[in-house]
């Protein structure tokens, strides 16, 4: 990754056979009370069943089983929201390192590596200037792209769109917006989801096409 950029707008074995002789009888035995057995299987849950119905209690249901892949877009969604909360949640008072700790806490190594020595040195003087304190709320909107990074052994990479809302304007923005929509690099690391960076829609339409070069 080149560019980095922050927006603000079966037991197998042999078989014994035996043979046992049953006197019929017995046969004719066996096969009356599998048949009680198997009316008293058929019978007795919708007996059961209509009872608690009746008696207004509820039947307790089996929950279906989590797909993998929503558990995984999920916590991918959650490491984007977290990047993106921990970058614009500024408080000019705390100092800057404490600004790239939590920075760093939710961010991939590589990204807490150019976050430590470009992105915060460089920002921080002029959010320190402005006495910049800011909050933030982000909402996702959607999963706009899925590839592997084939740079970082095929990790699973993925790319959200989330909608920001600063509490107010940051010192160096051009223009005075505090809404703006974003996109957001996250990437699996150590078998968790981690913030990479911010993309620009070119760079997304670059990475599209380049079969997913972070």
């Amino acid at each position: 990754m080149q560019r980095w950029r922050f927006l603000f707008p079966g037991k197998t074995g042999g078989v014994i056979v035996s043979e046992i002789v049953i006197p019929k009888r017995y046969i004719i035995l066996s096969l009356v009370l599998i048949g009680l057995v198997a009316a008293a299987i058929w019978f007795a849950p919708q007996l059961y069943g209509g009872s608690l119905a009746q008696a207004g209690e509820s039947v307790t249901t089996v929950s279906p089983s989590v797909d993998p892949s929503e558990a995984e877009d999920a916590a991918a969604r959650d490491a984007a929201l977290a990047g993106t909360k921990a970058f614009y949640t500024v408080d000019y008072t705390t100092g800057q390192q404490h600004w790239l700790d939590q920075l760093c806490s939710v961010s991939t190594q590589t990204g807490c590596i150019v976050y430590q020595n470009v992105i915060v040195p460089n920002l921080w003087s002029q959010l320190e200037e402005g006495k910049t304190v800011t909050t933030v709320e982000v909402s996702a909107q959607q999963k706009v792209q899925e590839q592997v990074a084939s740079t970082r052994d095929h990790a699973p990479m993925q790319v959200w769109r989330l909608n920001i809302q600063l509490s107010s304007p940051w010192p160096m923005q051009k223009e005075p917006i505090t809404d703006f929509p974003a996109l957001v690099l996250v990437i699996k690391e150590n078998g968790s989801w981690k913030f990479e960076r911010f993309l620009t829609d070119e760079e997304l339409q670059a990475f599209s096409t380049d079969g997913g070069q972070p």
